[in-house]
């Protein structure tokens, strides 16, 4: 850790070093590029005089770090990996655009609200199931791409929807007059996440045109939980505040509890029960009880496990299981991907030019879920198929079982255009005109394991080993399992079901989504007049864009005939959007003293939606060139976002959540918040309640006719400095975003909390779309969330970008870095007064409140060494929670009764007159309840020769495991940053034919 904030700081300190030695006066850097279109503007300027701030990414950078996926290049970037991400790390999520789907989420405002564009147009989504939304950047391969550009403002006024908190305009090689083969290769010592990647390139140019083509293959395999020790036990990570070392419970072999997954246990209304195994001495039934159930018999065979209250029983709970262990940490992965772009000169003065796009995904997820059938009718005491003797009330057998899924993706992307120049046509001459038709198709197959709900109902519900009058759905023939399944024998509830048994209950279906999108755009660009200090240019323009969708999943989803998972009906939809554009560059004042230049930029746009209505958007520029090398630049504007087709006519789905993602009740007596104690307490539940093995289903749907769209405003200002002659940049921008009518679904959770936070329950709004189960157990068994316009969120913060070159005699040398610090993060929901600042958290999809990247490189000859390094901050919970770590009231060597009498823990708990009331005692154990600080390093080295390029170089090189924080938190979100390297320490190689 110390090495850690040494190396950061001895960053910071060069960087500031390096500003000091700048001169009063210096050229301005760029002031020889030349003007072309970049990102943010359609009229002609380079990214120094842009007055927006702007970020480019070089393939060649990206190339030496070993990254070939345009996913990981992106997510890896200071404006996106302090924030959660959707990409292949995700089993048992529930992602827009589906498993596999790899978006990009700028500053943390959403992947919605962030523009993806490919040569300056738009992509179509790509994707499987109802939620199909944000750009997949599955589509795009990394071999194509020659530099990535992102504006890091809002620009809805220069592109329309959803370029809310950015624009990220992947460009792509063009005028290629070569070919070359490239293979690449990236492994780890430890196995597991391989990557290997083989792609062409060929291209050819004409006197009158070019054409190029690319082919990639991409392939990751599986990166399994069990192959890292860092994500095979999830672990309480319990820390004795007095000793200041881990003190987490232990399991029956005297190792580390892990709390992977609960499962091979018969959950009943006297507790958890596990059968005993031979050589383990369990609880006795007053051990693991307390108050009137301290003297009710446990079934022969039968022990305790896991009670809340009672941390005797604790190393008996099953929740290691090898299902768990194959799951996926990184879903295995093939893309194979056909590019093509071409241009031809129709006059002199018309180039016509198309683009191909064809590529296909396939992924799979291995997973596994908790099987769990509610058993209160037909085991009751004296059924046949009750084999305890004693009557054990409602019982729930938790199995762990298989639940893969495979998703197939075939995607298309085809544009045809014109564009050229008015040459002698009096008043636009010299202006240029661009007019172009693109098509895109997603087509997606996906399919999964499921469970017949119809016949877990047939060996549940009644009397009969098996009820064929309850299975109405699926057709299953009771007859092929005459004798029932003995849920509850040892056999089952380890989750080994014969083959009949498996063919009766489980199942595999397919179901497929269709994605279309149209669009025609045509714009002209030139100058309108000159002003003393220049030319005004323009730009105007008119869009026509068509959106469809149409998802059918399989019929037992659309039956709602699936048990455990989610379900869905059909989602069918399209939206129309129609727009006009213009842009406006008025250059104010030129080599005046303190005004080298002065140019004001307006542009703004009217869009009609045919599913909500018409919007406009504006935004103003101003970029102040103090001195050739000094610049001020600022810029305000506004941006909106339609609501998504998904989030229009989405069906009815049915989902999953844990209890403790959901349930604000859970150990409530610890709460700050009086309403909750007060409120918990009277909907019967318990102090001490933990949630029951059970997850809450959870109901969302679309929000056609009630959604309006989201707005925003966004400011950025910001200072950059390019002294010529010392090779340095350096860019310092503060941005501001602010959006408002947030289109989102209210989260289960947030439903739960506003039920039961307010002094108006149960009569407030939130308590009518939850239900809680009145038994012994009272979890809550369903929340109804769908999509409304449900928040305001406000972003800022400060972006850094410093370059550095220098040639030395021996070689030349190249520094490249940015940062981010996210000073606030707030989020205020609807019918909420209180305003949420997740900042500097992993609560709520947030994350740390800085990032940042180095990279250093050094060219001699045909030699090139490389270093990089990626930062991500520290990030922390405490704060959030209101206190300094969370004391836990579980686990103590030392209790007290409520007689006062101070023991340990089992001495008491063995008294069943004493069992009740114990409390902790003497210094707290707390929760790890933060992430720390995070540096990966890179290390890369690369010989070109004549045809030739050997590259070989080695990622994580100190091997930096992801951060780990504690499985039992009190309320703490359950969704972690994932921008953490799961592999470790891989070497790569890349081997490149040119000809």
């Amino acid at each position: 850790m110390t090495f850690k904030h040494t190396l950061l700081k001895t960053t910071f300190i060069s960087g500031l070093a390096a500003l000091a030695l700048a001169p009063a006066a210096m050229a301005q850097q760029g002031s020889d590029v030349e003007e072309l279109v970049v990102t943010g503007s359609r009229i002609k300027k380079n990214e120094y005089t842009s007055p927006s701030p702007i970020t480019v990414i070089t393939a060649e950078t990206q190339t030496l770090k070993g990254l070939v996926d345009t996913s990981q290049v992106l997510q890896s970037t200071s404006l996106a990996s302090g924030s959660f991400q959707v990409n292949n790390q995700l089993t048992g999520y529930v992602t827009n655009g589906g498993p596999g789907a790899n978006s990009i989420n700028l500053r943390g405002l959403g992947a919605s609200r962030s523009l993806v564009l490919l040569n300056g147009r738009r992509v179509g989504p790509a994707g499987v199931r109802g939620a199909v939304g944000p750009v997949d950047l599955n589509v795009i391969p990394q071999s194509v791409i020659s530099r990535i550009e992102i504006l890091k403002d809002g620009a809805s006024s220069v592109y329309g929807s959803d370029a809310v908190a950015g624009v990220v305009n992947i460009i792509t090689n063009t005028r290629i007059d070569s070919g070359s083969v490239e293979a690449y290769s990236n492994m780890s010592p430890d196995g597991g996440g391989e990557v290997y990647r083989l792609n062409g390139v060929w291209g050819k140019t004409f006197q009158r045109g070019y054409f190029n083509v690319s082919a990639d293959y991409y392939e990751e395999k599986v990166l399994r939980t069990r192959d890292r020790p860092y994500t095979a036990c999830a672990a309480d990570y319990l820390v004795d505040s007095a000793k200041n070392e881990r003190v987490d419970y232990k399991n029956t072999q005297g190792t580390t509890k892990c709390y992977n997954l609960f499962a091979n246990t018969l959950s009943t209304s006297l507790g958890n029960l596990v059968y005993t195994r031979p050589g383990v001495t369990y609880p006795t039934a007053a051990q693991g009880n307390s108050g009137s159930n301290a003297n009710i018999p446990i079934p022969s065979g039968l022990a305790r496990s896991g009670r809340a209250g009672f941390p005797l029983t604790f190393p008996y709970m099953e929740t290691e299981n090898p299902l768990y262990d194959r799951a996926s940490v990184l879903y295995p992965v093939k893309r194979y991907t056909l590019y093509a772009n071409a241009g031809i000169d129709v006059t002199p003065t018309v180039e016509g030019y198309a683009e191909v796009l064809l590529n296909r995904r396939e992924t799979d997820v291995f997973s596994v879920q908790q099987f769990f059938p509610d058993l209160a009718v037909p085991w009751i005491l004296g059924n046949p198929n009750n084999p305890f003797g004693v009557s054990l009330g409602r019982q729930r057998p938790v199995i762990a079982v298989k639940s893969d899924l495979s998703v197939k993706v075939d995607y298309a992307r085809l544009v045809a255009g014109l564009r050229g120049d008015f040459s002698g046509s009096g008043l636009l001459d010299g202006w240029s005109w661009d007019a172009f038709l693109q098509y895109s198709r997603s087509d997606g197959e996906y399919g999964g394991d499921l469970i017949y709900d119809d016949r877990v109902l047939a060996v549940t519900t009644s009397a009969l080993p098996c009820d064929q009058s309850v299975i109405t759905i699926s057709g299953g023939k009771c007859s092929t399992i005459p004798n029932g399944i003995p849920l509850t024998s040892p056999r089952v509830l380890a989750g080994n079901f014969t083959d009949a048994e498996k063919a009766f209950l489980f199942g595999y279906e397919v179901g497929n989504t269709i994605y279309e999108q149209t669009q025609f755009e045509a714009s002209a660009t030139g100058n309108l007049f000159r002003l003393p200090a220049g030319p005004v240019g323009a730009a105007i323009g008119a869009a026509y864009r068509r959106d469809f969708i149409d998802d059918v999943p399989g019929p037992n989803a659309q039956a709602q005939n699936l048990w455990g998972s989610s379900t869905s009906g059909r989602t069918r939809g399209g939206d129309n959007v129609r727009e006009v554009f213009a842009e406006l560059n008025a250059p104010i004042v030129k080599g005046v003293p303190l005004f080298e230049s002065l140019d004001l930029t307006l542009s703004g746009r009217y869009t009609d939606y045919d599913s909500y209505g018409s919007n406009s958007t504006y935004k103003v520029g101003l970029s102040w060139a103090l001195t050739p090398w000094l610049k001020v630049r600022a810029t305000d504007g506004t941006s909106f976002r339609a609501p998504a087709l998904f989030e229009l006519y989405l069906a009815d789905q049915i989902g999953f959540l844990s209890q403790a993602s959901v349930d604000p009740c859970i150990r409530y007596e610890n709460s700050s918040n009086q309403n909750i104690r007060t409120n918990c307490a009277a909907a019967g539940v318990p102090q001490g309640f933990l949630g029951g093995p059970s997850s809450a289903v959870i109901v969302s749907g679309g929000g056609k006719g009630v959604l309006k769209a989201e707005t925003s405003e966004a400011r950025t200002l910001g200072l950059v400095l390019t002294p010529k002659s010392l090779g340095l940049s350096v860019a310092i921008d503060y941005f501001d975003i602010e959006v408002s009518d947030e289109v989102r679904r209210f989260g289960a959770s947030n439903i739960a909390l506003q039920c039961y936070s307010r002094s108006d329950y149960p009569n407030n709004p939130y308590c009518g779309l939850l239900a809680r189960d009145t038994g012994p157990t009272p979890s809550i068994l369903g929340v109804y969330d769908s999509y409304i316009n449900v928040a305001s969120q406000k972003n800022r913060g400060i972006d850094l970008n410093v370059s550095y070159e220098h040639d030395f005699d021996f070689g030349r040398l190249r520094v490249e870095s940015q940062f981010t610090w996210q000073l606030e993060d707030k989020t205020q929901l609807l019918g909420s007064a209180a305003v949420e600042d997740f900042n500097g958290t992993t609560y709520s999809y947030d994350g740390p409140d800085f990032t940042g990247e180095v990279n250093v490189r050094f060219d001699k000859d045909d030699w090139t060494a490389f270093w990089g390094m990626n930062v991500i901050g520290k990030a922390s919970d405490t704060g959030y929670l209101g206190q300094d770590e969370y004391p836990s009231t579980q686990y103590s060597s030392t209790c007290t009764n409520a007689a006062g009498v101070v023991a340990p823990c089992t001495t008491l708990l063995a008294s069943a007159a004493t069992a009740s009331g114990l409390r902790v005692v003497g210094a707290p154990v707390l929760y790890k309840q933060y992430t720390e600080f995070y540096l990966t390093h890179t290390l890369s080295l690369r010989k070109r020769m004549d045809k030739w390029t050997a590259q070989a170089g080695v990622q994580n090189v100190f091997d930096e495991h992801p951060p780990a924080a504690s499985v039992g938190q009190f309320r703490i979100g359950a969704a972690a940053l994932n921008g953490y390297d799961m592999v470790g320490r891989r070497a790569f190689v890349r081997l490149t034919y040119r000809w």
